[in-house]
């Protein structure tokens, strides 16, 4: 096979793989009425342990890159999981924290995300994940 063809195989598997799991980790979320942008966002502020995040803080952490971050949070408020204070200074900016019921409910999923991803790799070695992870960093 020449390079252009295993780069296109590469690029394709990587994309058809990345698909997989994140439909096989959105089924898990499904079931607790939360979507795949809506987890982000919990394990986003859940790891500023208290901090209040900007909504560019979240954004530019987010593992899905969308133009829908204010409406994915909106919903997360909308359901008691996140806190969001207007700044009394200055009314644009907005501060972002996560809600002891959005605490309870990432304690409650962590166990069936880890179950999902354990199952999604059960036929991958320690040493092969180790493997795959700085292969595609290098990418």
């Amino acid at each position: 096979m020449d390079r252009a063809s295993l780069n296109r195989k590469l690029i394709t598997t990587v994309v058809k793989k990345g698909t997989e799991f994140t439909e096989a980790v959105s089924m898990t979320l499904k079931q607790e009425k939360l979507t795949i942008q809506q987890f982000n966002v919990l394990r986003i502020l859940r790891g500023r342990k208290g901090e209040a995040a900007s909504l560019q803080d979240v954004s530019k952490d987010m593992i899905h890159n969308n133009s829908n971050t204010t409406r994915v949070i909106d919903k997360l408020v909308t359901k008691d999981l996140v806190k969001r204070i207007q700044c009394p200074t200055d009314r644009r900016q907005i501060e972002l924290t996560i809600t002891q019921d959005g605490l309870d409910l990432l304690s409650k999923i962590d166990k069936k995300v880890e179950a999902s991803e354990a199952d999604i790799l059960k036929e991958t070695s320690d040493e092969d994940l180790n493997l795959l992870i700085e292969l595609l960093n290098k990418i």
